[in-house]
């Protein structure tokens, strides 16, 4: 690909896949970020030599792709989110004291890193990206934290329940 191919590839087909991504995601910046995303990984491709017969058509999908990841996981944070708040709410009734305790202590087997980012995204309701930039990581850092604290927290909450 050369300088000309990628100027008319920014001159004519990016405008439309961001517009076409807007309307996909339902939002400006998520439908550029996606977009952005996709050119980034073609640059990447190409910098590799791995060659891409026509740009437009793989950073579309590419894009689409992003969205759609970033849609699920958006969803399944969300759905983690309600499951965190009720339970929450079912530890602020004084009657249930004992779970609260089991929740504290569940809490306190994570590693540091785990209960920060569990700490700050859940109870201080702070995105992915504000939780990295606080702690001076990267988002995935953030991402794989909080699966890992998930998944953790899902044990050792369940085996409490048990006993």
């Amino acid at each position: 690909m050369d300088d000309h191919e990628l100027d008319d590839f920014y001159r004519f087909e990016y405008p439309r896949l961001v517009a076409a991504l807007r309307l996909v995601t339902g939002d400006r910046d998520a439908g550029r970020d996606a977009v952005d995303e996709a050119v980034a990984r073609a640059y990447e491709q190409l910098r590799r030599g791995r060659p891409i017969d026509n740009l437009p058509a793989w950073v579309r999908t590419v894009a689409c792709n992003v969205a759609r990841s970033r849609f699920r996981r958006k969803a399944a944070e969300a759905r983690a989110t309600e499951r965190l708040v009720a339970r929450t709410r079912e530890l602020d009734d004084d009657t249930d004291a004992a779970r609260r305790v089991d929740v504290l202590r569940a809490l306190a087997t994570l590693p540091r890193r785990q209960r920060e980012v569990v700490a700050l995204h859940y109870l201080c309701d702070l995105s992915v990206d504000d939780v990295a930039a606080t702690l001076g990581v990267t988002p995935g850092t953030v991402k794989t934290s909080l699966s890992r604290a998930r998944d953790a927290l899902s044990i050792l909450l369940t085996t409490e329940v048990m006993r």
